[in-house]
């Protein structure tokens, strides 16, 4: 009894020691108020924030801050910078240095007299040179794909790790936002400082390039949504020998042009990837000025690394051990960057492996509406993917945004029968596998009669394209099996398909 009226009583006291009124408590709330003002005034114009690039466990009691520079210092940085005549300064760039084996760094970094140089890890080493850089007065050039936040400060991610938040993320401040008319998408280079002492980010301080041009190109770009879409008017040159024997075929059949939106049709197994990366070299030996992306979601790791050292383009992924919300934010800045890419006149291709199994991450992120379709697939899942799809396009201004993607079929999910469904008429191009080419090991495994593309007219020349009506009427009544091996037949005797389209007897 006694302990419980104690607690009692301590209850009521505390409720007592309570400001009654509502002008006690504005007054306690004033006060509270003042004297958070005045330390943060004392404090050394830092601003916390919640939100950040990556997570990095702190000490135990303690709150997790991010603590970032003020847009003031970023600015008296910038400008000692253009006071200082450190032209010949040496120059270090952090994609250079990540490219480096461990032996590498470790080597460098003893020759700038670092100490315990052997027992770092990679990003530590990267750390304790940039870190010595600065102190030796030296430049560090970096270079990422802004990501704003809705605070209004951003940050530069890094393609090596797939566009995600990370420890090496270089923030961006909300007046260099403004300043450069920055957007989420834009590839951004220029010179940075390590974190100093209470930060825990690299930070920006002078833009040199954005979008691979001046800084000053990019204010004037109109916006991606306001440009005009047209067919594909240039064929890209499938036409190769690291493409082989498969981008001939497609070359003839289903010719691929700049701002093309191609759709892949493909049961599993019947080398859709394989397809694509054929694509993905012919491309990058025959148009070497187009930007090229390979996006892989939900694939599996070892084919990652398989397509990262046999495809000359940059890679990103998100395997099929991450969560949905990795898929989904990682192909929204594939293809923010793209866009942005396009609006400075770029040529940008996308290969995207699967689209199917993106419209599946959409379908676990969004918020359920309430109106489910046949399948499991929510009403609203799919308008993001189509978003995505329906970005390439042929541009009147110049540029172009071409996206070649995989859907899955026969898989015995109603929910892929259903995506495919939705998906269908919606590319200017199909291509599709078929189940007993691939059962037979005939590579590539395409249906001639059901593969086209729209508007081909526009790709090839009326000489090429009346001889391919002419050959499409001789294959016509053949099964597909039969018209894939009558056509690998005549193309393997000879050396190009001008060649081949020459020797057919009209």
């Amino acid at each position: 009894m006694t302990t419980t009226n104690s607690s009692s009583n301590t209850r009521s006291k505390r409720r007592d020691d309570r400001p009654h009124s509502a002008s006690e408590r504005s007054a306690e709330s004033k006060e509270g108020s003042g004297s958070q003002n005045n330390r943060s005034r004392r404090g050394r114009g830092r601003r916390s924030r919640s939100s950040g690039g990556g997570h990095r466990g702190g000490r135990g009691g303690e709150a997790k801050r991010d603590y970032l520079p003020s847009d003031a210092e970023l600015a008296e940085e910038e400008a000692s910078l253009d006071r200082e005549t450190d032209d010949g300064a040496e120059k270090v760039v952090v994609r250079e240095l990540k490219a480096k084996s461990v032996a590498e760094l470790t080597e460098l970094a003893e020759s700038m007299e670092i100490e315990n140089a052997a027992g770092l890890r990679k990003q530590d080493l990267i750390f304790a040179i940039l870190k010595m850089q600065t102190e030796n007065r030296g430049k560090i050039i970096a270079e990422g794909v802004l990501e704003i936040l809705q605070d209004g400060f951003g940050f530069l991610r890094a393609p090596d790790q797939n566009y995600l938040a990370g420890p090496d993320d270089i923030y961006v401040s909300p007046s260099q936002i403004r300043r450069f008319n920055l957007r989420t998408g834009d590839t951004v280079e220029g010179q940075v400082r390590p974190p100093k002492e209470g930060e825990r980010y690299f930070a920006l301080l002078k833009v040199v390039s954005i979008n691979f041009e001046e800084p000053g190109k990019a204010k004037h770009k109109i916006l991606f949504d306001n440009l005009t879409p047209l067919y594909p008017q240039e064929k890209f040159n499938l036409e190769t020998k690291a493409g082989g024997m498969t981008t001939r075929i497609i070359d003839l059949i289903a010719p691929i042009g700049k701002g093309q939106r191609a759709l892949i049709t493909s049961p599993p197994k019947a080398g859709k990837t394989m397809i694509l990366k054929d694509i993905a070299n012919a491309i990058a030996e025959a148009n070497p000025e187009s930007y090229l992306i390979v996006l892989l979601i939900d694939e599996r790791p070892e084919e990652v690394t398989d397509m990262q050292r046999t495809v000359k383009a940059e890679v990103i992924s998100s395997t099929f051990d991450e969560p949905a919300t990795r898929h989904v934010q990682v192909a929204d800045m594939v293809i923010a960057k793209a866009k942005r890419l396009v609006e400075h006149g770029r040529d940008v291709v996308i290969l995207l492996d699967s689209i199917t199994r993106l419209a599946r991450a959409h379908n676990t992120v969004v918020p359920h509406s309430g109106k489910i379709l046949s399948g499991g697939v929510d009403s609203n899942a799919l308008h993001k993917p189509k978003r995505f799809f329906g970005a390439a396009r042929n541009i009147e201004e110049g540029g172009s945004l071409t996206i070649v993607g995989t859907a899955l079929i026969d898989t015995g999910s109603r929910m892929d029968e259903v995506i495919f469904e939705e998906f269908k008429g919606t590319g200017n191009c199909e291509i599709v596998l078929d189940r007993k080419l691939a059962d037979r090991r005939t590579y590539p495994a395409i249906d001639i009669n059901r593969s086209a593309t729209r508007r081909e007219e526009l790709l090839m020349d009326e000489n090429s394209l009346n001889r391919m009506y002419i050959l499409r009427k001789v294959l016509s009544p053949l099964s597909p099996v039969d018209s894939m091996e009558f056509l690998m037949g005549k193309i393997e005797k000879t050396e190009s398909n001008a060649e081949f389209l020459e020797s057919m007897n009209s």
